[in-house]
This record gives structure tokens, C-alpha cells and sequence, in this order.
């Protein structure tokens, strides 16, 4: 159930839609944006430097992140988004990150959220 001002924290739910560019004004190098939900703070090591960059952000939100392509699987750590894998060769880009929606998760998408980055352990396997 989506909440009326809620801010990104500890286990809510996030949706995001991501997109990348060669230049922060120009989302070029996807073709439309990804979107993905997960469970905020549930990561083995604690919170991924992707999970840092949206804290307090609210629905509405849009941040935009410089990258280089090596640095994806440290950034995201164990959240795997699988379209962006393809950015892993590029130099460096923009992501522009937009909050769609903070929402209270249900506790079997927490529990799915725990297991499966204690399977990733340091970095995302890709599960």
C-alpha cells in the first residue's frame, strides 16, 4: 500500500525507473526506462551505495548518479538489474534514478528480499 509522503528507509518497499545517458540531459544509451522495486536495507554488508543515494528521497524524487561501467555490481551490490548489465562496458554514463513509490512491503517480500541477498553475499549473483 503505497504512503502518502513516505520517505525511502528501512524495509519499505522501493519502485524506481532507471535510465542512462552519455551526458545527464540525454538518457541515450536505454532505450526506455527500467523499472525495478525491492526492499530497502537488505543487504548482507548493509546498504548499497545506490540504497545511500535514495535515502529520505520520496515518490517524485529524481536524482541523477556519474558512473563508470565497472563500478555497476559495487554500486548496486546485491540489487541485480539485469538491463543495466549491458552498461557494464561503457566508460562512464549518467543514471537518472526517479522514485515511482515507497509503500510497506508484506513480510514474504521481506523474507524473499533477506534470502536472497544472503545468497549474493558481497556482490549480486545474479539471482
Amino acid at each position: 500500500m503505497e504512503e502518502k509522503d513516505a520517505k525511502v528507509g528501512h524495509l519499505k518497499k522501493i519502485s524506481v525507473r532507471l535510465e542512462a545517458g552519455m551526458h545527464a540531459e540525454t538518457m541515450d544509451l536505454t532505450r526506455e526506462p527500467v523499472s525495478c522495486d525491492f526492499i530497502y536495507g537488505t543487504g548482507m554488508q548493509g546498504l548499497s551505495p545506490f540504497e545511500f543515494e535514495l535515502a529520505d528521497k520520496m515518490a517524485g524524487d529524481i536524482l541523477t548518479v556519474h558512473l563508470r561501467g565497472e563500478e555497476i555490481p559495487r554500486f548496486f551490490e546485491h540489487l541485480f538489474i539485469p538491463q543495466l548489465t549491458i552498461l557494464e562496458g561503457v566508460s562512464a554514463f549518467y543514471l537518472r534514478v526517479r522514485v515511482v513509490g515507497v509503500s510497506e512491503p508484506d513480510q514474504r517480500e521481506i523474507i524473499k528480499a533477506m534470502a536472497e541477498a544472503a545468497a549474493c553475499g558481497d556482490s549480486c549473483c545474479g539471482h
